[in-house]
């Protein structure tokens, strides 16, 4: 079926100007240089959430100290600026995008991938797809992707999975920036492994199913006092685990539960919603293994034909976006792209 005209209209209200933009651009095609897209494009930077970021910026553009703050620093400003298609020429972003560039601190050569990848998608989707330093940190992050098997952090090392799921929306959604032209082969081979991966796990069944019988270990952890003489809690997590899988396994893989919640804007974590817009993003065809996290999809649509908020950082951020409990706009044309793409809508 096709998106309901009631929901067109309502994801073109001005309300919203992001939404229209992408709602005239990839769901209804219209061409870039058409009269109506580019007062869409014009009107980007009256998003009533964009402004309220950009009149609190002394609070955070300046403050490397509190970069990382969840979600209040500057690293997650940038995000969030990017999600909602900001004005590079906007002089409050030029400034603050530009320490950022000039700052790699938010690049980690051992785990963060997650922020590397959001931060990347966010400069691109600013329009910084072209700076050298963004061209090169995607390219590293596409080699250590490779190099290590999928995104391997520090967090992983308390965890029975050797590799994070979590964040395998996130890098797709930022290769998916580098135009197809431009993908290096190290990238095109990143973006491979890690839909190979979703795919294999119906892209949200991926917990391990002794995953409470592992807690229930790790609450035993000694303290380091308690320890021989150069002996670390590390090794002895380490060592319970190697016993563990010998003598369990991994057990039948569960569903993520948090991953049937969807919410917008998200943060390292990630939803079914996401990670299905990241694989339709990159024209991944519909295959059997995905069937199941498209019906869920579909199951949570309204009978008008949108998704409601259910997973909100309201509260958190130093502006809302939407209200929890209610019909989402974000998520409702991520919703329907997802559709027009794996169900032919």
């Amino acid at each position: 079926m096709a998106v309901p005209q009631q929901v067109i209209d309502w994801l073109l209200e001005i309300n919203n100007p992001p939404v229209r933009y992408l709602t005239l651009t990839n769901l209804l095609r219209r061409p870039p240089e058409s009269h109506e897209v580019r007062k869409a494009k014009s009107r980007l930077m009256q998003y009533e959430v964009t402004q309220g970021i950009l009149r609190r910026g002394e609070e955070f553009w300046h403050d490397d100290d509190r970069a990382y703050w969840k979600y209040t620093g500057k690293h997650w400003q940038l995000i969030f600026l990017g999600h909602f298609l900001a004005d590079r020429r906007d002089p409050r972003i030029r400034d603050g995008v530009n320490g950022i560039l000039q700052k790699r601190g938010w690049v980690s050569k051992s785990g963060g991938q997650c922020l590397t990848a959001n931060l990347l998608a966010a400069l691109m989707r600013l329009g910084y797809g072209d700076h050298p330093m963004v061209k090169e940190e995607t390219e590293a992050l596409a080699s250590r992707i490779l190099l290590e098997g999928g995104i391997c952090c520090k967090a992983m090392d308390y965890s029975l999975l050797l590799r994070c799921h979590m964040a395998q929306p996130k890098l797709l959604l930022c290769f998916a920036q580098v135009p197809p032209e431009q993908r290096s082969r190290e990238v095109t081979s990143a973006i491979e492994l890690i839909v190979k991966d979703l795919l294999r796990n119906e892209v949200f069944v991926y917990v391990s199913g002794h995953q409470k019988q592992w807690q229930e270990i790790l609450t035993r952890q000694p303290k380091k006092a308690d320890l021989a003489s150069g002996q670390t809690v590390l090794a002895w997590i380490q060592d319970q685990r190697d016993r563990f899988l010998k003598s369990r396994g991994l057990g039948q893989r569960c569903p993520k539960q948090g991953w049937i919640k969807f919410g917008f804007p998200l943060h390292y974590n990630s939803d079914i919603l996401e990670a299905m817009y990241a694989l339709a993003v990159l024209g991944v065809p519909m295959t059997a293994h995905l069937e199941r996290p498209l019906r869920i999809i579909r199951d949570k649509m309204t009978a008008e034909g949108t998704w409601i908020l259910e997973n909100s950082l309201n509260g958190k951020m130093l502006v809302d976006v939407e209200e929890k409990g209610t019909p989402s706009k974000w998520l409702s044309y991520f919703g329907h792209c997802v559709l027009s793409h794996f169900a032919g809508e």
